[in-house]
């Protein structure tokens, strides 16, 4: 007997479609399927990834691969139907595993959500425009760790998409702003004298051994509100961002500015600027880190604006985000003016050749 799952899956005995004929494909999909019989133990589960090219019709689709944990999440479900009301087709596909930093996810495939065997994915749904990786606070990871594994993702993506753009996303702080980053301690890894080449010290900024952690880059003092800690983790992105174009020469590497972006829209609440908003926090945080549906609106437009490279402003319905037209108009033209205005993302910065 053989039983198989799709997508993520992993069939068992009594678990999976049973098998009894040819399996027939009419899209791309990834099976693992697993033979039985009474009496003898389970075969290994086999893998296989099955890509189906179509002709799109002359439509445009765009596809993306979006790597990292719950805050990864934020625009699952919020993304695509963004995309669509703007009229850009968008094939949504994420591995995340809540809590994970980057590094884990690359060590636990077939595990978390989505497509989780991340490998085969990238065969089958190739090619894809956008692979979105999502560094987390929190962990003690590295500058050099982080460049290594969310290199990893965008080599093995890159195989059979060659033309793939790699976008880093970065989170916000949660409302205590009490981990490293958001107090502007930055991990490096390495040592001082990898840096000192490559490193150029802001103001208040200084070197110190971290052990284990290797390199440690402090600013002092530290930040005393909300939107400075968003400051710091704009400097760990920027590193990264150096690193990661450091190892990939003429590549360049997309920031997804979403804690900036919250950042610019709860001072334009803070100033009476969106009609009807008033308590950034108890609008837009669901728990101390997790968005409510405003925030994961506006979440999406900032993401819609650095993959597409246009504002979303005047395309994009309020969908399910609670919010009125001319609130949703006003979140519309703030995540704009951050992709366009910031110097880190820069609007569809798809790969120069």
């Amino acid at each position: 007997m053989i039983r198989i799952a799709r997508g993520g899956g992993t069939p068992t005995r009594s678990q999976g479609e049973l098998i009894t004929g040819p399996i027939r494909l009419e899209k791309s999909e990834i099976l693992a399927a697993v033979a039985y019989a009474d009496g003898l133990a389970c075969s290994p589960v086999v893998v296989g990834a099955y890509r189906i090219c179509r002709d799109e019709g002359g439509t445009r689709l765009t596809r993306t691969f979006h790597i990292g944990n719950s805050l990864t999440d934020t625009v699952d479900g919020w993304l695509k139907p963004v995309a669509e009301s703007a009229g850009h087709p968008l094939d949504f596909h994420r591995f995340t595993i809540p809590g994970a930093p980057t590094d884990w996810l690359w060590s636990h495939p077939a595990s978390g959500f989505g497509d989780s065997r991340y490998a085969e994915a990238f065969f089958a749904f190739a090619p894809f425009d956008a692979i979105i990786t999502q560094p987390f606070a929190g962990h003690g990871r590295s500058v050099e760790n982080e460049a290594e594994y969310s290199g990893k993702f965008f080599e093995l993506c890159r195989k059979d998409s060659p033309q793939v753009q790699l976008w880093l996303y970065q989170q916000w702080p949660d409302r205590t702003f009490d981990e490293g980053w958001s107090k502007g301690v930055i991990s490096l890894g390495g040592k001082l004298g990898e840096w000192q080449n490559k490193l150029k010290l802001r103001p208040g900024e200084s070197l110190a051994d971290g052990g284990w952690q290797g390199l440690i880059l402090k600013r002092e003092p530290a930040p005393k509100t909300w939107e400075e800690a968003v400051s710091c983790h704009t400097r760990y992105f920027e590193l990264l961002r150096e690193e990661l174009e450091r190892r990939y020469p003429g590549r360049r590497i997309g920031i997804i500015p979403a804690g900036p972006g919250l950042a610019a829209l709860k001072s334009s609440i803070d100033h009476g600027q969106v009609m009807g908003l008033g308590d950034f926090f108890k609008e837009f945080f669901a728990d101390g880190i997790h968005l409510t549906s405003k925030g994961r609106y506006f979440v999406s437009l900032v993401h819609f604006g650095c993959l597409f490279g246009e504002s979303p402003e005047g395309k994009v319905s309020p969908l399910h985000s609670g919010l009125t037209e001319e609130q949703a108009a006003a979140f519309q033209r703030t995540a704009w003016k951050v992709v366009e205005n910031g110097p880190s993302a820069g609007p569809g910065q798809r790969e120069l050749h």
